[in-house]
């Protein structure tokens, strides 16, 4: 018979470790007293509240003896930050090192969470964000179904769309003429999104009817840079493709909706009686404003009860029943950042890893300076110093080197987040706004926080958790560390090298898929390609003769200059800045029209495909002849031939566009098939037309392309003189060379795979530092051992092996653990890799003999150093 377990249990929780025993067995006694006096009742009751007397004491005890608690000893935070300062600057280069490597986990988590937090975290800068949503989500619209929905929908306030950078040309007064990015937006556009112009009004809802749309927003960029921030801009004339425009009011800062490429905003054109654009042009991007308490379902019901309506009401076709059977309604911040929020959730997890691996090897740097500091804690420790103060001492220091890691992390930040603003997409959401402000700077502080208990937590650990009586023999010895710092130092460079890898093999795989992108044929030359956008001056005569004979004589007068070899022009080209694409009859293959497909389309001037180097392989190019009055004829390309027709020669076969009376279109000819805006999704189907045929009017503007007969600059230097000569009043913009151009493609793709890139070698110098630290820690401690060794013959080649080999053994369990780590870590890249998988052999083979090479270099200056022990000195007790 004993006492009751579940009290005892208690007791032995909550009484002092020293006293323990000693009380344990008085209250036993005690109790078998009780039991033989009043019985065993009555003895588990009193042993009862026995122990809830000592539990109920025990927090306070423990903080009593707490060295927080302990009468005089309580720590004064200031005085304790002035020892650790004190301390910390008795050894500078262990504290520079702990420093900059701090400073370099917090500041690369600075610069992405900067750029996260404005595009994926932060709420839209707009009153009551919730409520907006994108409406059609990945599908554009037309003016007239806007019109419409505003009129039936009950679930929302304002519905609006916006056709996103167009380009028009601005003539300032006394300046040169220069091409303006303008959004074009429907009466409901801006209330809808509920912006308030910080100096003037929003567009009027009869400002979009036709005769009244001579009003212009500015953006605020635009305003400071080009009209000096003036605050009397109200009233001032804008000159846009030769019409006057009046200024009705600035929009805010940071306002950069639908994208941030835009200069100015526009009213659009919304007139029931164009069929044409009210009906068939159909590129405007919408936006609703919820009423309260709605739900985006709510909205995708409401709009499904008005289709039959709407498609009834259509005047040049008649959409299919269940049109919007599919349509998709959502939240507006996150239907704009969808398409980036995988490569800023990479790079977030990459930027993670690397402050991890700082925290290990900063924690390796503090345990390796609490070896040194041993002779310290041990006087300390005879002197009544507990284990919680010098615990506290460890978290102090910590606290101390991320506090000054912030400070210069902070700075690396702001020089990182200048450095990447200008190579930002211009379409990612806040990219303007990147910068560090006090969110930012709140968060970083966070995790300066976290870092300096994660690097501490481990040395006060041990503090805490090493008896007096051992600390003091493990001074006294003054040999090396125990086996249990070995285990835990070893165990912390594993735990880098493995972050290491799993870094690595990512930047490998990014990086192979870019080479592979820049291996793609894009289906036209670029060597001594260059191009520039041509934008005729305004008034001159529209009409299609007309416009194809000043076609004529432009493309003469570039093919001039001696600085130019072939020169042609072409309403679009593959990755230009503008896209045509429209819905086309294929006649006996494509007949139900609302089955079309729409495809991309060029209209070129007749020596175009000899300039860009696209292959005619079937057929004829356009000619001189090929001009208006003329039979209308169309070029196809190999992707349209084999979709269309295939097993099937499509000379002879028609195209035709979509609205009522238009003509066909004779196919003369095949070429080849061009990728266009991403080399990663192949080649998609087009078809050419001869730009002097007019067959989509007469565009005002058009694209040079040209052979360099010399260097590129001098080729794009002789289209800006050729251009003024032949009329100043034209705008010249994008004069680029074609590679640039093809180049500006992969850019996303390319600053993704360089910041991974740059993660990856910064954890992998941490871990191969934490290897130098543990090899060069060995061989010191082994100096006896070595010298001995050499004494008995060994060769300094069998001692720089066997440090070698120890150096590859500390690598290998990191090397293994970060490549099985790698397997599911790459699922992250899931859609952002091209002609390589994620268990790509090659990165897989080659990132663990990166490793072993990096762990042997690491290792190299210790092994060195080992052969270069003097046996004589050691026998002597010298070294």
């Amino acid at each position: 018979m004993r006492p009751p377990a579940l009290w005892t249990a208690v007791l032995r929780r909550v009484l002092p470790r020293r006293d323990r025993e000693v009380l344990l067995d008085e209250l036993e006694r005690l109790w078998w007293g009780k039991r033989a006096a009043d019985g065993a009742a009555a003895a588990r009751r009193w042993y009862r509240r026995e122990a809830l007397a000592f539990a109920l004491r025990w927090p306070a005890e423990v903080m009593r003896r707490s060295t927080w608690k302990r009468g005089g000893e309580m720590l004064d935070i200031a005085r304790q930050v002035r020892i650790a300062a004190r301390s910390l600057g008795r050894s500078p280069g262990f504290t520079a090192v702990a420093v900059t490597t701090l400073a370099i986990g917090i500041g690369a988590n600075a610069v992405i969470f900067g750029i996260v937090d404005r595009a994926l975290l932060r709420p839209l800068p707009l009153p009551e964000p919730d409520r907006l949503v994108a409406v059609f989500d990945g599908w554009n619209t037309n003016v007239a179904t806007l019109d419409l929905l505003e009129d039936r929908l009950t679930t929302v306030e304002r519905i609006g769309g916006a056709l996103d950078a167009q380009g028009r040309t601005y003539a300032p007064d006394g300046g040169a003429t220069r091409r303006l990015t303008v959004a074009s937006v429907t009466p409901g556009y801006l209330e809808a999104l509920g912006v308030q112009p910080q100096l003037g009004r929003r567009f009027a809802a009869d400002e979009s009817t036709p005769g009244t749309t001579d009003v212009v927003l500015l953006g605020a960029g635009f305003w400071r840079e080009s009209m000096g921030g003036d605050p009397e801009v109200l009233g001032r004339r804008l000159v846009l493709d030769g019409a006057a425009h009046t200024v009705v009011g600035v929009l805010p800062d940071g306002f950069d909706f639908p994208s941030a490429r835009n200069d100015v905003w526009v009213p659009a054109e919304v007139d029931p009686a164009d069929d044409g654009m009210y009906w068939g042009f159909g590129g405007y991007s919408s936006v609703a404003r919820l009423r309260p308490g709605v739900a985006p379902l709510d909205l995708a019901n409401d709009l499904r009860s008005h289709e039959e309506a709407v498609r009834l009401a259509n005047t040049l076709w008649t959409p299919n029943e269940g049109v919007w059977d599919e349509v998709r309604i959502t939240p507006l911040q996150e239907a704009r950042a969808a398409w980036v929020r995988g490569p800023l959730t990479v790079l977030l997890a990459a930027v993670a890893v690397v402050l991890l691996v700082v925290c290990a090897n900063v924690a390796n740097l503090l345990l390796s300076r609490g070896l040194a500091r041993r002779r310290d804690f041990a006087v300390r420790t005879a002197l009544g110093a507990g284990r919680a103060r010098l615990a506290a001492d460890q978290l102090v220091e910590s606290v101390l080197l991320a506090g000054i890691g912030t400070v210069v992390g902070l700075f690396l930040a702001a020089w990182g987040l200048a450095a990447l603003r200008p190579h930002l997409p211009s379409a990612l959401p806040g990219a303007g706004e990147v910068g560090l402000d006090l969110r930012v700077v709140g968060v970083t502080a966070g995790l300066a926080i976290f870092a300096a208990l994660l690097a501490g937590a481990l040395p006060a650990l041990r503090s805490a958790t090493q008896a007096p009586a051992a600390r003091l023999r493990e001074s006294g010895r003054g040999g090396g560390s125990t086996r249990s710092r070995r285990r835990l130092t070893r165990g912390l460079v594993a735990a880098q090298l493995a972050a290491a890898v799993v870094l690595v093999v990512s930047a490998g795989l990014l990086a192979r898929s870019l080479f592979a992108l820049g291996r793609v044929d894009p289906g036209f030359a670029l060597d001594g390609r260059v191009t520039a956008r041509l934008h005729l001056a305004p008034g001159l005569p529209g009409d299609s003769r007309s416009r194809a004979l000043l076609f004529d004589e432009i493309e003469a007068g570039l093919a001039a200059a001696p600085e130019l070899g072939g020169v042609a022009l072409a309403s679009t080209i593959p990755f230009g800045n503008e896209d045509e694409f429209i819905a086309t009859f294929i006649p006996g293959v494509t007949d139900d029209p609302n089955a079309l497909p729409v495809i991309r389309q060029h209209r070129v001037s007749a020596g175009y495909f000899e300039v860009a180097g696209i292959p005619v392989v079937r057929g004829r190019a356009f000619t001189a002849a090929d001009r208006v009055g003329s039979p209308l004829v169309a070029i196809v390309d190999e992707t349209f031939a084999t979709t269309w027709f295939e097993g099937e020669d499509p000379i002879g076969r028609t195209v035709r566009y979509p609205w009522r009376g238009a003509p066909d279109m004779r196919i003369v000819g095949v070429v080849g098939a061009t990728a266009d805006g991403d080399l990663s999704t192949g080649a998609s189907a087009a078809f050419w037309t001869p730009l002097a045929q007019m067959g989509m009017g007469a565009p005002d503007h058009v694209t040079v392309v040209a052979t360099a007969g010399g260097t590129e600059s001098a080729a794009l230097g002789a289209i800006m003189r050729g251009v003024r000569e032949l009329d100043e009043r034209m705008a010249v913009s994008d004069l680029l060379p074609y590679e640039e151009r093809l180049g500006a493609s992969l850019a996303g793709t390319r600053l993704l795979a360089l910041l991974l890139v740059l993660f990856a070698g910064t954890t992998l110098a941490l871990g191969c530092v934490g290897v130098y630290g543990v090899a060069a820690f060995s061989v010191r401690e082994r100096w006896r051992e070595i010298g001995v060794r050499m004494a008995m013959g060994a060769s300094a080649d069998g001692i720089r092996r066997d440090v070698l080999r120890e150096g590859l053994r500390l690598a290998v369990p990191g090397g293994l653990l970060g490549l099985l780590l790698a397997l599911p870590a790459t699922a992250l890249l899931d859609g952002l890799l091209f002609g390589v998988g994620r268990f790509d052999w090659l990165t897989f083979t080659a990132v663990p003999l990166l490793l072993a090479l990096a762990a042997l270099s690491s290792v190299y200056l210790p092994a060195r150093r080992a052969t270069r022990v003097d046996p004589a000195v050691v026998l002597r007790g010298e070294g």
